[in-house]
């Protein structure tokens, strides 16, 4: 069963049969692994800011962001928010949807997880037909002539009695190795996950083109412990989403005693990563961009630097050598919604103070706040509010309210 969640910050309530109180208190375990993810309120379940999937024991939970202006969970405002958080996720490459691309129709409408499945299937099918990577794995074993190294103690241990074969230690450059080994791992976790006629159709080619690979029990922590070099670089993107789809496995969550596993993003960095992908693309290349920094201190206290600032993006104009030089622009991404009913937008206080902070201590007189594009209900022609605050020492400070739309790119 799959319960879908149309809102990154939203309240499950008990009138939804599908989640029963089992899986409300896996949901607040999570805590444990991701502070504030939710909370238990009267009657329900509070999410905070992040979005993915959960496997909990009754059902798969999707957690979508909020991409329109009311709290509707229609199916077009579902769509949506799946479209919005793929590509989100594709452009700044948390995640490489190698089919989607500018999110079609057919992959909004499906469940998260099928088109997660989806793509890790298609990037193990695109290194199966770039042929597997090979690694020398060593082998013990009982054979008519000497290959490698004879066991002497082990001959006579294990073949006292078989003097027709040798007990022999050897080396074998071959595909049956860890990193293949994982990916059939992922292919047998997610086995029976995806829903689609087109999936489940994508899932036998790959079996079948790992099915020379030995079966092996993995978990997400198996796979992030192998070595990774330039060799094996070619495997980095394969080897995450095994990673990440080992995580939603549990083999003690019918039990009640583990945290429910998820696959799950922090809006808040991924919307800023995003954000950051867009502004090196627009900016060219008489500017350098730099992501959360460069920091610098507010202020001092003795010899000591305090309150250290770390702007998510600045813009500098490049300097004779190719460098960073003077500062242009300070953005702020605030995954938050804005209010064009509101006077000030719902733009809040303490976001105006951050930012005219980072004015005086960088000396910057253009900053931005940057939010998402609210579905398609506010549009670019709408006449977003600019902050102007006089300073003696630097001239007018404005602070610019734009918006990001989350299927065609930053405008």
């Amino acid at each position: 069963m799959l319960g879908l969640m149309s809102m990154a910050s939203g309240r499950l309530v008990a009138g939804d049969t599908w989640l029963t109180e089992a899986d409300a208190q896996s949901l607040v375990r999570i805590n444990d692994l991701r502070r504030g993810f939710c909370q238990r309120v009267s009657g329900g379940v509070k999410l905070a800011q992040h979005c993915g999937i959960v496997r909990l024991p009754t059902c798969v939970l999707e957690v979508l962001p909020k991409v329109g202006m009311s709290d509707a969970r229609e199916p077009e405002e579902i769509a949506r928010a799946r479209s919005a958080l793929l590509t989100m996720l594709h452009d700044a490459r948390r995640v490489i949807v190698t089919n989607v691309g500018a999110v079609p129709q057919k992959a909004v409408r499906a469940p998260l997880l099928d088109v997660f499945v989806e793509a890790f299937l298609l990037s193990a099918v695109e290194q199966a037909r770039r042929g597997l990577l090979s690694r020398y794995v060593g082998h013990v074993d009982d054979l008519p002539v000497v290959k490698g190294r004879f066991n002497v103690h082990g001959q006579v241990k294990r073949n006292l009695g078989r003097p027709h074969v040798l007990h022999c230690e050897f080396d074998e450059f071959t595909g049956d190795n860890s990193y293949n080994r994982a990916i059939r791992a992922a292919l047998d976790a997610c086995k029976g996950w995806a829903v689609r006629p087109a999936t489940q159709r994508l899932w036998f080619e790959t079996q079948t083109r790992f099915a020379g690979v030995s079966a092996q029990s993995m978990s997400a922590s198996d796979v992030a412990k192998l070595p990774r070099d330039r060799t094996t670089r070619r495997y980095d993107q394969v080897l995450t989403w095994c990673e990440w789809l080992l995580s939603l496995t549990s083999p003690a969550l019918s039990t009640g005693m583990a945290r429910a596993p998820g696959l799950l993003f922090d809006m808040n960095k991924l919307f800023e990563a995003y954000v950051s992908g867009m502004v090196e693309r627009e900016s060219g290349d008489n500017f350098v961009v730099h992501r959360q920094g460069p920091a610098r201190a507010l202020s001092t206290q003795g010899a000591v630097d305090a309150f250290i600032l770390r702007p998510d993006i600045t813009v500098w104009e490049t300097d004779s050598d190719g460098g960073a030089g003077d500062i242009h622009c300070v953005l702020d991404a605030k995954w938050k919604r804005l209010d064009p009913h509101d006077v000030q937008w719902g733009v809040d206080q303490a976001d105006i103070y951050q930012l005219l902070a980072y004015a005086v201590r960088y000396r910057c007189t253009t900053l931005e706040l940057v939010y998402p594009q609210p579905s398609t209900e506010l549009g670019a022609s709408e006449a977003l509010p600019r902050f102007e605050i006089a300073e003696s020492g630097l001239g007018t400070i404005k602070i610019q309210v734009k918006t990001v739309p989350l299927w065609t790119g930053y405008e």
